[in-house]
């Protein structure tokens, strides 16, 4: 899957947000790439290939672009997925499954500005999850970037979920890492670059980046966003790059 790119065309996935309203009715998906480093990350430069636009808080319309690929990194022996909209997550959860990378009852370290976890009451079945074609197309024609949890952890693939979204979050996963190893076979580690906006700085960086760091090592497989609705994309690939360099 994702060996190609493609565009939704209809009100589904995040082109149902504000369809009606927008003169643009299509949101662009990139393809998927293995990388080598991370000079390969390059943003979108073709202005017809929107990922995601939605109004924003002041009523205006605001046009995203993401990525130009999706990547694929090995970092320290272990898989990092480097994707934009945040729901592509939930495809790679079951494909790193299929792959024998985790299994299921996993804990989600969860590292982002929103939760993520409305629940849209449409889920995926045990038996459909097992065929990735299937999962591909609950990803991108269901899913969206608030609500591609709850569907995972419905289905079994997660048990629980590590919400870490402000200091008090972080302070008690400084308290409690040494035991996740101990209570967890699986672990994933999933991050929203967008708990990094300028509007979070006053978190403090250096505990973002530890608890981040820590995590990593922790976890069996890593799934990363740019999500282009929250954050400029030019600043959620240099803490990217400034961040897991630091684990080559």
């Amino acid at each position: 899957m994702y060996k190609k790119w493609f565009y939704i065309e209809t009100p589904v996935w995040n082109n149902e947000f504000s369809f009606e309203k927008r003169q643009n009715k299509k949101l662009f998906v990139p393809s998927l790439i293995d990388a080598k480093d991370f000079e390969e990350i390059k943003l979108q430069d073709d202005f017809e290939k929107i990922a995601f636009e939605d109004f924003d808080f002041d009523s205006k319309l605001s046009t995203n672009y993401g990525l130009k690929n999706f990547y694929r990194f090995n970092i320290k022996g272990k898989e990092v997925i480097l994707f934009d909209n945040h729901n592509h997550a939930f495809y790679f959860w079951y494909e790193a499954r299929k792959k024998w990378i985790i299994w299921n009852d996993n804990l989600l370290i969860h590292i982002d500005e929103h939760a993520d976890t409305r629940d849209n009451f449409k889920n995926i079945s045990t038996l459909d999850s097992l065929d990735l074609q299937k999962v591909f197309e609950f990803t991108n024609f269901v899913l969206n970037v608030w609500d591609y949890i709850i569907p995972a952890q419905k289905q079994g693939l997660v048990w629980d979920i590590l919400q870490i979204r402000n200091t008090q979050n972080l302070e008690d996963y400084i308290a409690q890492k040494d035991d996740l190893k101990k209570n967890y076979n699986w672990i994933i580690l999933n991050i929203d670059l967008d708990f990094f906006e300028p509007e979070l700085d006053f978190i403090d960086y250096d505990l973002k980046e530890k608890v981040i760091l820590d995590a990593f090592e922790k976890s069996d497989f890593v799934t990363v966003c740019t999500s282009p609705f929250f954050i400029e994309q030019n600043l959620a690939i240099w803490i990217f790059k400034k961040i897991f360099s630091k684990l080559l």
